[in-house]
C-alpha cells in the first residue's frame, strides 16, 4: 500500500506538477530577467552563501548519486540518463526561483516565508519526518551495508560511531554543521569525482557508444515506453532536491540580500549534483558495460574499485545526514519551540543508529512519501509567485 501512494504521488502528482513549474520558472526568469541584483550589499545572516551551497550539497549529495542512477538505468535504460539530464535544467531553474523567492520573502518566524500559515505547519511536519526517513536512517542504512560488504565492519558499529559524530557536529547548530561540510564536501565531492574518472579512463574506448546510445535511446518509442523518461526525470528530480522546498529553509539566512545571488547558488547545486556527479555515475556504469556502479568499479579496478566506492558512499551518506539535520531542526524549532531543538539532536543521533541496525523498506517507503509531501505544496507557491523574482 505505501508502495503504490507513493509511486501515485511522485510519478502522477510531483513529476508532472514539477515539470509544469520548470517551465513557468523558465519562462519568468526569461521574461524578468532573473531576481533584482544587488551588489555589495550584505546582512547580518548566519550563513555566508557559499556555506549555504555547501550545506545544500551536502543534503543532495547521498547514496542516491551512486545507487539511484543505477538503478534508473537498470529499468529505463541508457536513455534515462538524457532525461535525468533534461529534469536536472529544469531543476536549476525551480531551484533558482525558489531559493530567490526565500530571500524576497525572508520570514524569522517561519521555515519557507513564502507558504501560508497553514501550508508552512503542514510542510515543516514533513521535513521532519522525511529528515528522519531519507536524510537519516536511509543514508545510515547504506553507509553500514557498505562498511559491512567492503570492510567487514559491523552495521551496529558503524551505526554507533556515525551517531556518535552526527550528534556531536549538530550540537553546535549551523556553525557546527557548516564547519563540517566547508571542509568534508569539497572532499567527498573530488573523491568521488576522479574514483569515477579512474573507472570511465579505463574504459575510454568505449565513451562515444555512450553518449551516442543516450541520444538515440532517449527517444526511442521502446525506450520511452519502457520507462526511460519516466525514470530518468524522477532521478534527476529526486537528487538535486530541486523544488522540494528544503534548501530555502537555508537560503533565507544567507548573508546576502541579493535574490538573484541566491538564486544562483541554488542553480550551481543542482548543477554540481546531477549533471556532475550523477552524470559522471552513468557514464562510468554505461562504458564499463555494468548493470551496476558496483560492478563498474569492481570490474574496472577489481578490489580497489570496491573499496573506494564503499568509502564514497560512506562519505555521501553520512554528508546527507548532516546536511538534513539543519532542516529538521529549524522545522522543530518552528513546530514546538527552540527548546525542543535539544530533544530533536537526541532523537536524530538514535534514528541514525537505528537505521544502520535495521531494514528499512517502511522507512523508504514513508520517506519518499513525506518528501512529496513536501515538495507538492511548495511547488504551487513557486508557480504562482514566480513572477514576483524580480522584487526585494
Amino acid at each position: 500500500m505505501l508502495d503504490l501512494i507513493k509511486n501515485f504521488l511522485w510519478n502522477y502528482m510531483f513529476v508532472p506538477l514539477f515539470l509544469l513549474t520548470g517551465a513557468v520558472c523558465v519562462f519568468a526568469i526569461i521574461k524578468n530577467k532573473g531576481a533584482t541584483r544587488v551588489q555589495g550589499e550584505r546582512e547580518d545572516g548566519e550563513v555566508s552563501p557559499i556555506q549555504t551551497l555547501f550545506v545544500t550539497l551536502a543534503s543532495t549529495i547521498g547514496t542516491g548519486n551512486i545507487v539511484g542512477v543505477s538503478l534508473a538505468i537498470g529499468v529505463g535504460g541508457p536513455g534515462s540518463v538524457f532525461w535525468m539530464w533534461v529534469a536536472a535544467l529544469f531543476g536549476m531553474c525551480v531551484s533558482y526561483c525558489e531559493n530567490a523567492l526565500g530571500k524576497i520573502y525572508k520570514s524569522d518566524k517561519k521555515p519557507v516565508g513564502y507558504m501560508p500559515d497553514r501550508i508552512s505547519k503542514a510542510f515543516a511536519f514533513f521535513c521532519i519526518v522525511t529528515s528522519l526517513g531519507i536524510g537519516n536512517m536511509v543514508q545510515a542504512n547504506s553507509a553500514a551495508s557498505a562498511l559491512y560488504t567492503g570492510f567487514g565492519i559491523e552495521t551496529w558499529l558503524t551505526g554507533a560511531v556515525f551517531a556518535l559524530l552526527a550528534f556531536v557536529i549538530i550540537k553546535g547548530g549551523i556553525k557546527g554543521i557548516t564547519k563540517f561540510t566547508d571542509f568534508f564536501v569539497p572532499v567527498m565531492s573530488v573523491f568521488f569525482i576522479v574514483s569515477a574518472l579512474m573507472v570511465i579512463a579505463l574504459n575510454y574506448e568505449n565513451v562515444p557508444f555512450v553518449f551516442k546510445s543516450i541520444f538515440t535511446e532517449a527517444f526511442s518509442p521502446r525506450a520511452i515506453t519502457g520507462g526511460a523518461l519516466a525514470n530518468g526525470i524522477a532521478r534527476g528530480v529526486m537528487s538535486g532536491e530541486a523544488g522540494v522546498g528544503s534548501t530555502v529553509i537555508l537560503s533565507s539566512k544567507s548573508s546576502t540580500k541579493s535574490p538573484h545571488r541566491q538564486g544562483i547558488i541554488g542553480s550551481i547545486a543542482i548543477f554540481i549534483d546531477t549533471i556532475v556527479i550523477c552524470t559522471l555515475t552513468a557514464v562510468a556504469i554505461l562504458s564499463a558495460g555494468a548493470a551496476s556502479t558496483q560492478s563498474a568499479f569492481y570490474s574496472s579496478l577489481g578490489t580497489v574499485g570496491g573499496g573506494l566506492l564503499d568509502m564514497a558512499i560512506t562519505f555521501f551518506a553520512f554528508t546527507t545526514i548532516v546536511g538534513w539535520s539543519y532542516f529538521g531542526l529549524e522545522c522543530t524549532a518552528y513546530l514546538f519551540g527552540e527548546k525542543k531543538k535539544e530533544i530533536y539532536k537526541v532523537v536524530y543521533a538514535f534514528a541514525v543508529f537505528l537505521g544502520a541496525v535495521i531494514q528499512l523498506e517502511v522507512a523508504w517507503a514513508i520517506g519518499d512519501i513525506s518528501c512529496a509531501l513536501m515538495a507538492l505544496p511548495n511547488l504551487l507557491c513557486v508557480i504562482f509567485l514566480a513572477r514576483k523574482i524580480r522584487s526585494v
